[in-house]
């Protein structure tokens, strides 16, 4: 599903009034990072079912910016059943993540597994994810990557200098699987910074359009 490209006041609306959950993206044309939001809404909507997302230019509709405290750009509001129940400020994909998987946008979860098992399973995923600053799981490894995503994600490291580990998630079904719940992210390859996800191949492709976000990895010798 695209991203809905809201133009009024009436549109958004209408659009927040669906049932389940919205996020709508309040950008700037001129706000870089706006991109990046959009494209990692996207992103979520390919794997979130129940998800559907909108962008609105929030100098268009000012008296909604101002209805919704909007302050800058880029900012989600998120609603559910017509209702605004979260909020994220500026670009930080990791709040935004966490704000999303609160709100149990993923459907379809492996069924739970038994506490102690469990237990267990998200204490290896936690000391795997914390094995070095810069984490990544994929399907292969970096010399013989075993799809087109996981050999696309190693060329842009690359290009950057990034001192990363990584873990071929063919290798262990019950890290691949277990990670898909552990981080509310079905897919391959998966990304981690310091403990935390950043996403997979296009949320990290417009991560590395940063500067800054570039500076903070960590660099080959």
């Amino acid at each position: 599903m695209a991203l809905v490209h809201l133009k009024t006041k009436e549109e958004f609306e209408k659009f927040i009034a669906n049932q389940g959950t919205v996020a709508v993206h309040f950008g700037a044309s001129w706000a870089d990072p706006c991109s990046s939001v959009d494209v990692i809404l996207t992103e979520y909507m390919k794997e979130m079912k129940d998800l559907k997302a909108a962008r609105i230019e929030a100098e268009e509709v000012a008296d909604v910016s101002l209805k919704y405290a909007i302050t800058a750009a880029p900012t989600v509001v998120i609603f559910k059943n017509g209702a605004d129940v979260g909020k994220v400020n500026g670009f930080n994909p990791v709040e935004l993540r966490e704000a999303i998987t609160k709100l149990s946008f993923v459907s379809g979860a492996p069924k739970e597994a038994e506490p102690a098992a469990k237990e267990d399973l998200n204490d290896r995923l936690k000391r795997l994810i914390n094995k070095s600053r810069l984490a990544l799981f994929m399907k292969g490894n970096p010399q013989q990557p075993r799809c087109g995503f996981s050999r696309q994600m190693i060329e842009l490291l690359k290009n950057v200098n990034a001192d990363y580990w990584s873990f071929d998630i063919l290798s262990d079904e019950e890290v691949r699987q277990g990670l898909k719940v552990y981080s509310n992210w079905p897919t391959f390859p998966q990304l981690y910074l310091d403990g935390e996800l950043l996403g997979g191949l296009d949320v990290v492709r417009e991560e590395l359009q940063d500067p800054e976000f570039v500076a903070n990895l960590p660099k080959l010798s």
